[in-house]
């Protein structure tokens, strides 16, 4: 029995990710702050197979713990987990920079940390983290675009570290995608627009868009494919052009993805 882990599975991308992967036979286990019970059953009604967690993935202790009670030895680990707080620098306190970079990056250590000694002791496997073109262009706001450079970072390092322990990681880097991350900002009819015509491709993304690159990532048509990110966002990071819709999308602040 193959087990994928999934974090932020409860929504939006992480609950998309777990559709998938749940379809390729594997038992996924989700892991959210409150809980994934709606992911759970929905796989289940797909016959497929879930366990649910509910599980801060900044808590080294509760995620260690829930690793040690997964359904069998995790073979993917998918980190979706994220929030964001929109703020530029010098509106930001040190408690809202802490709590982005606290879940967007420590929280994905976490995980990696747990998983990977068991991850490796069953054969080895693959890691896909949820990155941001936020990590790549700096069109974002401060605490989230540093997390997501650190997300970047960190997986082009362990794929040096990882390999010995036939471990790949790769992350993915979505655009503007409609979940809840973004339920704030897209509700406004002028920035949904914005960021449509700043889409080559013309539309937003939607959370199986993404979910279909992490499966790619995390299966073995991937299986030479370690340290690489891919972007996937319809073209928006060659094109990026806010005007005064920045400004309005300044205005706006936080949300859970």
């Amino acid at each position: 029995m193959n087990c994928a882990v999934i974090t932020g599975a409860a929504s939006g991308i992480g609950r998309a990710c777990a559709l998938r992967l749940a379809a390729t036979g594997a038992t996924v286990a989700l892991l959210d702050r409150h809980g994934a019970d709606g992911t759970r059953r929905e796989i289940e009604d797909r016959g497929g197979k879930a366990v649910g967690f509910g599980v801060d993935v900044t808590d080294d202790d509760a995620v260690r713990d829930v690793v040690g009670r997964l359904p069998a030895p995790p073979r993917v680990l998918v980190n979706a987990a994220g929030i964001i707080v929109r703020k530029k620098l010098l509106e930001c306190t040190v408690e809202e920079w802490r709590r982005v970079v606290d879940v967007n990056l420590t929280g994905y250590f976490v995980l990696l940390r747990n998983v990977i000694p068991a991850m490796s002791a069953a054969g080895g496997g693959s890691i896909v983290q949820i990155a941001s073109i936020a990590g790549h262009t700096g069109y974002g706001f401060s605490s989230y675009t540093a997390a997501k450079g650190g997300v970047l970072a960190l997986t082009r390092q362990l794929a040096a570290e990882l390999a010995e322990h036939r471990i790949r990681i790769n992350s993915v880097s979505p655009g503007v995608v409609e979940s809840g991350l973004n339920r704030d900002t897209l509700g406004n009819q002028a920035i949904r627009q914005a960021t449509v015509d700043n889409i080559p491709l013309g539309r937003l993304g939607e959370p199986d868009d993404i979910a279909r690159v992490v499966a790619f990532l995390a299966g073995p048509e991937a299986d030479f494919v370690t340290g690489a990110d891919l972007v996937a966002d319809g073209g928006m990071i060659s094109t990026i052009h806010w005007g005064k819709a920045g400004a309005e999308l300044h205005s706006f602040h936080s949300e859970e993805r």
